[in-house]
């Protein structure tokens, strides 16, 4: 019984393991794609094939790649339309996963930057607030960790 409880742990620690590092290489995707360091369909490969990545933050991604897209468009109609699909998709993310940090965080980076006459920026301040009160909780995930405070530093210089 023991045996079996030990075995259930660590087989729990190395999917995790291997989650984090999916996560991880996904954020890393999606520095290089807003640098204009890779393409946007390299971005999307990787968030298609990945599934070891834990849900709320895969569908985030998923989400935040329709925005990459209205981005990259050049037509208009497109660009909206993009826009208001990734914009109703995060929105039901954080809906569904509300106490999700990273969920915010992504939200946090796209409002921040999104044109203001599309009227995306209402959740600025709280999605601040919620993250700076969370983020001593990330401790398990020093990368996120790491990149929220990088960001808000940056942000509010």
């Amino acid at each position: 019984m023991k045996k079996a409880k030990l075995l259930a742990i660590l087989m729990l620690s190395i999917n995790f393991s291997f989650s984090s590092e999916n996560l991880k290489e996904i954020r890393d995707l999606y520095y290089k794609v807003n640098l204009e360091d890779i393409g946007l369909d390299d971005f999307e490969k990787s968030i298609n094939k990945n599934n070891k990545i834990p849900k709320p933050e895969l569908e985030g991604y998923k989400a935040v790649l329709w925005f990459l897209k209205a981005k990259k468009s050049y037509n208009p109609y497109k660009k909206y339309e993009s826009f208001n699909k990734g914009k109703k998709q995060l929105e039901l993310i954080i809906k569904k996963y509300p106490d999700n940090v990273e969920l915010r965080f992504l939200r946090l980076t796209i409002q921040d930057h999104s044109p203001i006459f599309l009227g995306y920026n209402d959740k600025i301040e709280l999605d601040k607030i919620f993250i700076k009160a969370k983020i001593k909780e990330l401790n398990n995930d020093f990368d996120l960790k790491s990149r929220i405070i990088e960001y808000l530093t940056k942000r509010d210089k």
